[in-house]
């Protein structure tokens, strides 16, 4: 365990959050009460993809295929308040980007399969 990583990985993200560098969470505190805010407010300031962090740009990678949809304008046109960081895999799922009509999908999308799935889940079995 990298206990001194995890607490930058923390404390720059809550940094970032404040538009501050290099406080500690003590720091962080004093300044968020300062500002007029709680702690719980900080953290439900919602990440932003052009954060770059220490150690560089961080993304998982559904944010990563996300990026992708928004560059090609899959967003349009409410892409600019969109922050793929912040999907989970299940709001990437939710997406109504994929065709809904299974009729549409190819034979083997489900062949084998036990029960018929309303997409095509080409790899793996979850």
């Amino acid at each position: 365990m990298q206990l001194t990583y995890a607490a930058n990985m923390w404390n720059e993200a809550l940094n970032k959050r404040l538009g501050t560098e290099g406080l500690d969470l003590p720091d962080l505190l004093v300044e968020t009460e300062m500002r007029g805010s709680s702690f719980v407010e900080l953290l439900t300031i919602p990440e932003q993809d052009d954060w770059v962090c220490s150690d560089g740009k961080s993304a998982s990678c559904v944010a990563f295929v996300l990026e992708i949809y928004k560059a090609v304008g899959l967003f349009d046109p409410i892409s600019s308040s969109i922050q793929v960081v912040e999907f989970t895999i299940k709001d990437a799922y939710s997406l109504r980007f994929f065709e809904n009509n299974s009729s549409c999908l190819p034979k083997w999308c489900n062949d084998g399969d036990g029960v018929e799935l309303p997409f095509c889940q080409t790899r793996g079995r979850y």
